[in-house]
């Protein structure tokens, strides 16, 4: 899991070695649809299953669409008694502050794995290529410290990947004995909440909440500076920003909305779209 672009393709991708297939370069989404892929560990030979899950932000889903998704794909990994061994949620080292975004993204992901979960999860640094090796270093302790520090503190572990198939079966290995169940598998399945009453959803619902108010009071003095301004081209200027604003108004409220009513308890209903790949060696030959 990770905010849209973290680069949760490019692990599977390396891990499977499937090259580029699926790695978005653009600023679009790549990956749309909980997807997952069968391989044999090539460490100790048992055949593994990696989940690749959509991004919050992403660029054709709303976030409600997207907790939706994966809240439903891991109630029902729980109910099928499969074994969910390491839960790995990716951040870029190229990232210089922690932006609203990403610590939304953040928040949801510990609301969806809650305390008990920890130990089987692992933060996984990406984009190691891109920064100075003394800048990534500083930066990496600083998010140990500030950051991501009660989560470690309740037994959730750090480690890179750079790129490499050594790095990305290192975060695989390193998983706990003991297998937590997510918190909002839980919530859903065992208390039979829905999934706007878990604590991921009041996550969400909170964030979406805050950013509708600041994006109101950004309204109101877009509206009172465009009437103060006395040249026509400042004018022009301000009303787009306003009109782009109060666009982001509306998709805000539609999202609080959903998470709120129910529209995500609607989607949870059916099974998500979960494409199974055939196990790598598998493939048809063209």
């Amino acid at each position: 899991m990770g905010p849209t672009g973290a680069g949760k393709t490019t692990f599977i991708n390396c891990v499977a070695n499937r090259g580029g297939d699926g790695v978005g370069h653009s600023i679009t989404s790549c990956t749309s649809k909980v997807e997952s892929i069968k391989i044999e560990n090539p460490i100790h030979g048992r055949n593994i299953t990696l989940v690749d899950t959509p991004g919050f932000d992403d660029t054709y889903k709303s976030d409600a669409e997207i907790l939706a998704m994966i809240a439903d794909f891991l109630a029902q990994t729980y109910r099928n008694k499969l074994r969910l061994d390491t839960i790995i949620y990716l951040h870029r080292i190229t990232d210089k502050r922690m932006s609203g975004s990403l610590m939304k993204n953040l928040k949801v992901f510990a609301g969806l794995c809650g305390i008990q979960s920890m130990p089987n999860v692992t933060i996984v640094t990406t984009m190691w290529d891109e920064v100075r090796p003394e800048a990534g270093e500083i930066r990496e302790e600083e998010l140990k410290r500030m950051i991501w520090f009660d989560m470690i503190e309740r037994g959730c572990r750090v480690r890179r990947f750079e790129n490499t198939l050594d790095s990305a079966l290192k975060v695989l290995e390193n998983h706990s004995t003991t297998v937590n169940i997510p918190l909002i598998a839980n919530e859903m399945v065992d208390k039979r909440k829905k999934l706007k009453a878990t604590a991921a959803g009041n996550e969400l619902a909170n964030d979406l909440k805050s950013e509708l108010k600041k994006r109101k009071e950004a309204s109101r003095m877009l509206q009172e500076r465009t009437k103060k301004a006395k040249n026509e081209g400042a004018k022009e200027v301000l009303g787009r920003e306003l009109a782009e604003n109060d666009q982001t108004i509306r998709k805000a409220k539609e999202q609080h909305t959903a998470v709120r009513r129910n529209f995500l308890d609607r989607m949870f209903g059916p099974k998500p779209e979960i494409t199974l790949v055939p196990k790598v060696g598998e493939m048809p030959q063209n």
